[in-house]
Formats: C-alpha cells, structure tokens, sequence
C-alpha cells in the first residue's frame, strides 16, 4: 500500500492551515500537492546516475500561491481563459463578472479556484489525494452554488491523472484546468526556449489585441503555431508575426479534434537535453499552451529561485476560451442536473544515463 506523507505547509492570512501532500510510486517518483488552490506544488522525476529533477515551478510554502498572481501549479476555475467583456448570456440572462484582464475576466476573476483553500481525503490504495471545495453561488458573478473537486493520482507507470468534477444548483459555465508550470530540465533551470514541443493539432483560436479569443479558428500552416511535428519552442518565438506580437510569445488555444469526453493524446514535450519526455492525454476539446512570457523574476520560488522569462510553460486542457461568447465554440455550459468530470494525464519517461 502507498504512502502519502503529509506535512504543514503555513498558515494563509484568514488562518486556515495548509498542508503539503506527497504522493510516492516504486520508482522512486513524486508528486507533492497543496490545498491552497488545489495546486501542484513539485513533480520530482528519477533521472540518470541517482539523480533527482523537479520539473514543475512551484513555491516553498503556502504564502507564495497565496500571494502570486501568476497561478503556479493551481487549479482554474470558474473559467479557465478569458471571458470577454467579463460578461456573458444564459438561458436569457446576462450575467456581469468581475473583469481583471483588460475589460475581461480570466481564470474566474478577483478570487478564482487559485485562491480558495481545499479540503483534502487521502485514498492510500489508489495513491490519490482529492481536494473539494464549496463555491458560493454569485461568487465573482457566476451563478449556481457549486461543489468542486479536483484529485491528483500518481500510479506506477509514473503516470499523473488529474480529475476535476463539478455540480452546481443552477445552469452555469465552467471550465477548470491545471496551470502547473513545466521545465523538464528542472524548475530552476532557466528558459524553456529549448524543450520540443508536438501539439496534435492544425487549428487555433486567433487572438484579438486584448489576448482574448476572438471567434475565428485559424489554420496553424506557414505560421508559428504549427507544432505538428516535434519543434523547438524559441525557433520562432521571436518572428514579427501578430499573434506573437500581442501575448508575447505563445499563449493560445488550439482545437482538439474528436469527441470531448474521449481521452487522446494532445501534446508531446521533451526537455533540452531530450532526457526527459511528458506526453498530455485529455478529453476536453481546446489545450492552451503558454510560454511564460509574464515570468520577470518578480517570482521567488522554491529555493529562492527567481523564475525569469520563459522559466516555465503551461500545457492546459480545456473548453475554448470564451466560449460562452461564441456560440460557434463547443459548448462550456454545466446544467444543473448534470455532472462535470474531465481527465488530464501526464506520463513521464527519463531516458537512462
């Protein structure tokens, strides 16, 4: 049977305690977890000679998720991405949220997921720790009371599966994600210019000047999107293309084909050296890759290390952004008498030294 270790992990400014989950496989891999945002705090991969890496950005304690505003490792939600003008139409209502991107809303607002302190159950037999949370109907103008759980499974395979599931009492929009930061050459390594990253996709969402989703899928050829075959990140990162221009760098969705709720592969990365791979599997519709453009350093992570530009990047699974504004998009809505549940897994591989 699995071990979990639990540690404290400080105490947030209303009081509540935060804690550290580990989770441990055979091979000597970890997961360290948090319930202050439900967020992933280390992933720590045997790599050649004994060696250790930690390839995920994260904080030493709980004030760092706390305080940042950059969303290390947490879970999103209410809405991951961008809702524009921060308002959007249900069932012949208009709904008016708090707008803090631009005149828009992004990652659910003032207060999202990130900033909500989870409870936590720990099923040993299955090497799991699930975070649950209550989300107050109206809570950054949002409707429906919502019960929220976001679960972190490690297996022997060196597999990661997240689960996020949902219910609310009123027809709502959702869409949660993770927004762990990745550097497979290890957290404090520097640029991810160098990794190679594959996106099983030929389409992505065009940006409008304020980074928002703007209704027009465009098709990834002759541009910087194309990620259909293994690419270096920094290759064309730098090119005067306007999409680059407007997010400064990549910080786009692009369309997962097939039916959402049937899992796929929707990504590869590979770290610098190409000692380390992670492949994404999920069943949502849309993966938002960012690079790390809004990293500057002004982020002191674990070991005192300051995170720099392009330190990190996100590889998110989720409904379009903006979706509830465009009704061309797959639908982001939850009924009331319906359940959200949606898979990410990552599997890992460490070449021999």
């Amino acid at each position: 049977m699995a071990h979990i270790k639990v540690q404290p992990f400080g105490t947030l400014v209303t009081g509540q305690e935060a804690y550290l989950y580990t989770l441990k496989n055979k091979n000597n891999m970890t997961v360290s977890v948090t319930n202050i945002g439900a967020a992933v705090q280390a992933i720590v991969l045997p790599v050649k000679d004994g060696q250790k890496r930690d390839v995920v950005l994260g904080f030493d304690s709980a004030a760092g998720y706390e305080r940042t505003g950059l969303y290390l490792g947490a879970t999103i939600g209410r809405y991951a991405g961008q809702i524009r003008g921060g308002s959007f139409w249900l069932e012949g209502r208009q709904y008016h949220l708090f707008k803090n991107d631009h005149e828009n809303t992004l990652h659910g607002g003032r207060r999202g997921f990130d900033k909500h302190c989870f409870t936590a159950s720990l099923e040993e037999d299955d090497n799991k720790v699930t975070f649950r949370a209550w989300i107050e109907d109206k809570e950054e103008g949002f409707p429906g009371n919502l019960e929220v759980e976001a679960s972190y499974e490690l297996t022997d395979k060196d597999e990661v599966i997240m689960v996020h599931r949902a219910h609310s009492d009123k027809d709502t929009v959702l869409n949660m994600t993770n927004h762990s930061y990745y550097n497979l050459d290890g957290h404090d390594s520097g640029s991810i210019e160098n990794h190679r990253l594959k996106i099983y996709s030929s389409q992505f969402l065009e940006l409008s000047e304020d980074c928002c989703p703007n209704g027009n899928v465009l098709d990834v050829s002759g541009t910087p999107m194309d990620f259909l075959t293994m690419t270096r990140i920094g290759e064309r990162i730098r090119r005067p293309d306007r999409q680059l221009h407007i997010s400064e760098g990549y910080d786009h969705n692009w369309t997962i084909g097939g039916p959402t709720g049937t899992m796929k592969k929707v990504a590869e990365l590979e770290s610098s050296a190409r000692d380390v791979r992670m492949e994404l599997y999920s069943d949502l519709p849309g993966l938002q890759f960012y690079s790390g453009n809004y990293l500057n350093g002004g982020e002191t992570g674990k070991g005192g290390c300051r995170y720099g530009l392009r330190g990190g990047l996100c590889l998110e699974p989720q409904y379009y952004p903006a979706a509830p504004n465009y009704r061309q998009f797959p639908s982001a809505v939850l009924r009331q008498d319906e359940t959200y549940e949606h898979t990410i897994r990552l599997k890992f591989c460490c070449t021999p030294g």
